[in-house]
């Protein structure tokens, strides 16, 4: 019983320290279960904070953030990124970048581009991409992709866009701007505070002569002359203040120090904070336009021989001097000057030997007169002196002998002693009128009387003297009389073909042989005959006369055509062309015999009629040849438009032969001619060495006292049986006379 007691209490002792160990557990275990849940809790915090901070984390970024797992589901993505695009709602739940892919696509220039590289990233996996996305409306993004790996477990991507649309149109535009500084023609200089030049573009190499390497450092004071320092200093002043300057137009030193006009604009340059940190200046080479303006000024303002002051200055000066005469109650005088018997030099020696006549006649007669006056030269042979204050009129007659005096002194000229002499006409403020209008007719007027007294003297004006030109009408009375006494005849001269030596046609010309004054030039009486009218009557007898002599020429000795000079007066009458038609039938001359000469000036007074009547001509079978070619329009324009055969080249230019510029000229004119399918003659060839040239560059034919003068018709006629027989025993006869063409 005693043993039972005693299991019986070891058993519940068992029981009791069972049941304590057991809650003793239970307790351990709630403890642990506890510390469980609140190390949960603990971590769940955390991750919330992480969460929280990797939200805001996405949402501050400066991009638009799209974050995607291997396959392409959407995992997160932040605000931005939806408002860069924008993409609807019902895209985003549940979210693909397939779906968003294809809508993004949308938006874009290269729509299949975008879709392409974006399913190739998903393909290859690349560890990180960069590509741009240009949108329809203009925009750019920059996309940048990285893969998120762990080990070699793909497990997303996270895309990054960026807007960098303004920094791309900034990069663009500087890049632009910064071009057209390098490139611009107009020199572009940017220099500091100091002075001290810090850009220099390709257009101040080009304007300066310095390389940026050689200038760029160096102080801008170099470039700026000595007199234009202050100027310098006073704009500085103003771009310091942060102001504006207006353009203006001044001038700087080039390489070796050479003067440069430029027009210059400067401005200030300033940094992020609108602080004045510099200068930027504009610079343009107008050195050609102020040159081209000077010049423009000079040739409308004065004479391009003498460089004295033409008939435009003149009346200015002469409008002001009595302008200031009738304000202070002073006299002023003006003396006409003609030279005797000028027109003999220019036509014996040429024109060349008269303009350098002319040159030494003013300087001479500049030599006489005060800085204040005026010595203006109005025509061939004809100046003007503008005494602008005479106390007296002992003091324009003094200027007078002292101009006769220094005028007739010989000259040497080329080897020639020339000696001319002067006729003054003298009209003085208020006395011989009181407007320039009545001071010059009065000074011309008188200046005509000095000439009838005997030449080589002064004249003052005088109330009985007419205004009316006597020696000119008394000339236009023997000009009507010569033409009933016949006294006007006409002679030939023979043109040449240069290749083979055979006369292919004449040219007629004028003359008049005056009983007691001899032979009378052309150049005298012409312009008389236009002027009244005698030149119709008197131009048609002449081309009929030579139409006759043409036609048996033809027949007997080959000439192939004459040449006749047709004025300004005749070829203005409407009924021109029936008067050419009408003498060619009467003649019997084969039309295409005939050549029509005819100026440049006469065909452009009144372009529109001048076409009709030289087409008319011309569709008969007429020549027509352009006469003293290059001294006029010389313009292709009217070749083209008229029907033109032939082009005669000025004398003036084959006088100056060999000279360089009258060759390139002649060139010019024979290639012109050439290439217009047109025949070109030169006139006035006088020498052998003027004759080669012409061969050499190619011009058709000659004509000139090389070959012969102009002759009548019976002399012609046995020059040419002698010429013919000459050429073809290989010598050819060199005939000189002292006449000239009309």
């Amino acid at each position: 019983m005693m043993d039972k007691s005693r299991e019986e209490a070891s058993m519940r002792s068992t029981a009791m320290q069972t049941s304590s160990t057991i809650l003793a557990a239970g307790e351990r275990a709630e403890g642990e279960l506890n510390q469980a849940k609140k190390t949960l809790e603990e971590k769940t915090a955390e991750l919330d904070r992480s969460l929280s901070l990797l939200r805001a984390t996405i949402e501050s970024t400066a991009d638009g953030l799209l974050v995607t797992d291997e396959n392409g589901k959407v995992l997160c993505y932040n605000q931005l990124y939806l408002d860069m695009w924008p993409i609807p709602a019902e895209l985003l739940d549940p979210a693909s970048h397939e779906v968003l892919m294809q809508y993004c696509s949308t938006h874009l220039k290269n729509a299949q581009q975008y879709v392409w590289t974006t399913k190739k990233i998903y393909s290859e996996w690349p560890p990180e991409s960069f590509d741009v996305l240009q949108f329809n409306d203009g925009r750019i993004f920059e996309r940048y992709t990285k893969a998120s790996t762990i080990g070699s477990r793909k497990v997303g991507r996270v895309w990054s866009f960026r807007d960098v649309t303004g920094r791309r149109q900034a990069e663009t535009y500087k890049a632009r701007l910064a071009s057209i500084v390098e490139y611009s023609n107009d020199a572009i200089i940017s220099k500091d505070l100091n002075g001290i030049i810090t850009d220099w573009n390709a257009g101040a190499e080009r304007l300066f002569g310095y390389r940026a390497s050689e200038i760029v450092g160096c102080s801008i004071f170099g470039l700026i002359p000595p007199d234009r320092l202050e100027e310098e200093s006073k704009i500085m002043s103003l771009i310091k203040r942060g102001m504006l300057t207006e353009h203006f137009e001044t001038v700087r030193l080039g390489k070796g120090n050479k003067p440069i006009d430029v027009s210059l604009t400067i401005s200030p340059i300033k940094d992020g904070a609108g602080n004045v940190i510099g200068a930027s200046k504009i610079a343009r080479d107008i050195t050609e336009a102020k040159e081209s303006q000077a010049r423009m000024q000079h040739l409308a303002h004065y004479d391009s021989l003498t460089g004295l002051p033409n008939r435009i200055l003149l009346a200015d000066r002469l409008k002001s001097a009595i302008a200031d005469a009738a304000r202070y109650s002073h006299r002023l005088a003006l003396l006409f000057v003609d030279l005797d018997r000028f027109k003999l030099v220019n036509d014996s020696l040429g024109h060349e030997i008269g303009d350098q006549l002319l040159k030494n006649v003013a300087k001479r007669m500049q030599s006489t007169v005060r800085a204040t006056d005026t010595i203006s030269r109005v025509g061939g042979d004809e100046f003007i002196v503008l005494l602008s204050q005479v106390p007296s009129a002992e003091v324009p007659a003094r200027i007078a002998e002292k101009l006769i005096n220094v005028v007739s002194k010989p000259y040497r000229i080329e080897g020639h002693e020339l000696t001319v002499t002067a006729s003054v006409g003298i009209s003085v403020y208020p006395d011989d009128g009181r407007d320039e209008g009545s001071l010059m007719r009065n000074a011309d007027a008188s200046m005509y009387s000095a000439k009838e007294a005997g030449r080589n003297r002064y004249q003052f004006h005088s109330e009985d003297m007419t205004s009316s030109a006597t020696d000119r009408l008394s000339l236009e009375r023997e000009l009507r009389g010569a033409i009933e006494r016949e006294e006007i005849f006409t002679v030939y001269q023979p043109q040449i073909e240069l290749t083979t030596g055979q006369v292919i046609g004449v040219e007629a010309l004028m003359r008049w042989q005056h009983p007691r004054l001899g032979l009378v030039s052309p150049a005298d009486f012409i312009p008389v005959a236009e002027d009244n009218g005698l030149i119709l009557s008197l131009g048609e007898r002449i081309m009929r006369d030579s139409c006759l002599q043409a036609r048996r020429w033809c027949d007997d000795h080959g000439v192939g055509s004459v040449a006749v000079n047709v004025s300004a007066v005749q070829f203005r009458q409407k009924n021109f062309t029936d008067v050419v038609l009408s003498v060619v039938a009467e003649t019997g001359l084969r039309p295409e015999c005939l050549e029509l000469e005819v100026t440049e000036s006469v065909v452009m007074r009144g372009v529109e009629s001048a076409v009709h009547k030289l087409r008319t001509l011309g569709a008969q079978g007429i020549k027509i040849a352009i006469d003293d070619f290059g001294t006029g329009y010389s313009s292709l324009s009217y070749l083209r438009q008229f029907s033109v055969n032939r082009l005669k080249i000025d004398k003036s230019f084959i006088h100056d032969l060999p000279d360089k510029d009258a060759e390139a000229i002649v060139c010019a004119i024979v290639t012109m001619g050439r290439s217009l399918s047109l025949r070109v003659i030169a006139e006035g060839v006088e020498t052998e060495a003027q004759e080669k040239f012409l061969q050499n560059v190619e011009c058709n034919e000659s004509q000139g006292y090389l070959y012969a003068k102009p002759m009548v018709a019976s002399e012609l006629e046995a020059w040419l049986t002698r010429w013919s027989s000459r050429k073809q025993n290989g010598g050819l006869s060199i005939v000189q006379d002292g006449n000239k063409k009309t």
